[in-house]
């Protein structure tokens, strides 16, 4: 495994690891009623920009159910394997490390929520900047055609899922009521985030 490849998947498992510290939470209750950790760490969307720096991190270590919980960690160990089969680079990483708050920012436009648990939402940014760093690859072109169609996927599951007319979805796999603004919010964090960090590439230079 490259260096490159390791700083991805550190990324991944700081995202996925200290979810394991936490029970899952009550969501069907609003967090003054959590116990009084993870209601110190939960992202408030109906709060605004009124709550502490850290929440825009920890919210992703939160979870509703066990399901929910171990399908996240799925999603991570499965995300880090496309990373380092796509030959991310380092500034792929630092993405995906951008995108985490930036996605949980997003989730501002969603005030109607009480609370926003998960690592979806992140997840979404990781495969929509594996997606980019596919679709745009100096070196191996046939790579763009897994590049479309991730980002072919990711636009299928997002219209179907529609963001703008639900704001809560029931999920019977992870038995609890999903977010679907989340992973929208996801994507474009991360598509922002690596074109920033690419904007060489995008203009048609190499990167060093």
């Amino acid at each position: 495994m490259t260096s490159n490849a390791l700083w991805w998947c550190a990324i991944g498992l700081l995202l996925a690891m200290p979810c394991l510290a936490f029970a899952p939470v009550p969501l069907a209750l609003p967090p003054e009623f959590w116990p009084d950790l993870p209601a110190r760490l939960v992202l408030r969307p109906d709060q605004g920009g009124h709550q502490p720096l850290l929440t825009w991190w920890t919210t992703a270590w939160l979870h509703g159910s066990e399901a929910h919980l171990w399908r996240n960690l799925a999603g991570a160990g499965l995300i880090m394997l496309m990373g380092t089969l796509s030959g991310v680079t380092a500034r792929d990483g630092l993405a995906w490390f951008i995108a985490w708050p930036l996605t949980h920012l997003g989730m501002l436009l969603e005030p109607s929520l009480t609370s926003y648990v998960g690592l979806s939402g992140v997840l979404h940014a990781g495969v929509v900047i594996v997606a980019l760093t596919n679709l745009h690859h100096p070196r191996r072109p046939s790579y763009r055609a897994v590049g479309i169609v991730l980002l072919a996927w990711l636009a299928g599951k997002l219209f179907m899922e529609n963001p703008w007319g639900h704001a809560l979805v029931l999920s019977e796999a992870s038995a609890i009521n999903v977010a679907p603004w989340a992973h929208l919010s996801g994507v474009l964090a991360g598509a922002m985030a690596w074109s920033a960090l690419h904007a060489d590439r995008l203009g048609g230079h190499q990167p060093p």
